[in-house]
Parts: C-alpha cells; structure tokens; sequence
C-alpha cells in the first residue's frame, strides 16, 4: 500500500498492508462447472481523506532500473566487471540495456567461456522479476567467492528489462503494441 499522507508527512513510501489473507476455491461452481477462486483480506487505511493506492507487489519502474544501472556502472569496484551497451530501442523509443559480466580476461581465455544469457520483464506487471534481477546483478557483481568463481568461467549476458514500453504505461502482461509474448 502506498499512502499518499504517509509519504508527504513521513517520507514513507510503499509498505505492506493487509491481515486475514485468504486464497480459497469456492463451493459453488459456475454454470459452465469450473471452479472459482477467491482471494479475501482485511485491510486498514491509515487516514482520513487520502489517497492510497494497492499493489500485489512492490513496484520497480523503468526509472528505477535507469537510477540502479546508473549507480552500478558508475561504481568503480563493480564497473569493472560489467560492459553496457543498448540492445535496442523499444516501440515508445526506450532503451532495452544489455550488460554483459565476467571477469576480466585475455580475449583468448573469452573464447573458452561458456555464456548465460539472463533476462526479466518479459511481462510488465511481474516487478518481482526486477527485483530479483536487481538482487542477481549486486551479487553476480560483488566480491563473494562464489561470485568471482562464476565470473571466472562464465559471461553472463543480462536484459534486465525486456519490456520497457509496458512497465512504463503500467500494462500487465502487454507491450505497448497490445501484444503478449
């Protein structure tokens, strides 16, 4: 829940709300048979005359990911793992990034490497992507062990967002050309 009171009184952005959470199937199916699922739960406003606004997840906007590849790939230590470049451009004009994370090697030594090709947001509404991208890119680029054995034998091609178009004007599964892949 995002309470627009909480945010200017508070600073205090996007929080979980919600209690008696209940996912079930109903007794009574439909006319045609199949089944029908109800999704119930309590929920409190905080205030009087405000604005709230409800989401099944945190969002993660195409501005968010601009900030956090900006701050990546402005972070010396982190930078020099990572090549970043403009696969293409979206219908609405947007940049579709392509990172590409390994170590550093000899071109020789490249050729040996095996790729991994990891991408997210095929589907707008699925923000939980982002940010499990977002949580794959701070460790793939980190100095944990495990990290810089995988760098050392792979090249990890990464699309952190595929559908920009639809993230940007809040589409569920569609791009901006109404198409679901």
């Amino acid at each position: 829940m995002y309470s627009k009171h909480m945010a200017d009184t508070r600073e205090k952005g996007w929080v979980r709300n919600g209690e008696n959470i209940r996912y079930y199937r109903r007794a009574m199916p439909t006319s045609s048979g199949r089944s029908q699922y109800c999704l119930t739960w309590t929920m409190k406003l905080p205030h009087n005359n405000d604005t709230v606004y409800l989401a099944h997840d945190y969002p993660y906007t195409y501005t968010d990911l601009q900030q956090y590849l900006d701050a990546l790939t402005t972070d010396t230590a982190k930078a020099r793992f990572i090549k970043t470049r403009i696969l293409c451009r979206s219908l609405a004009q947007n940049f579709v990034h392509i990172l590409t994370i390994t170590n550093p090697h000899e071109t020789l030594e490249a050729k040996q490497k095996k790729v991994v090709v990891i991408s997210a947001r095929v589907h707008p509404g699925e923000t939980n992507g982002s940010w499990m991208m977002k949580g794959f890119l701070d460790f793939i680029t980190s100095m944990e062990p495990d990290a810089v054995t995988l760098r050392g034998h792979f090249i990890f091609k990464v699309i952190p967002m595929l559908n920009p178009d639809g993230v940007i004007v809040g589409n569920y599964r569609c791009s901006l050309g109404r198409v679901d892949k």
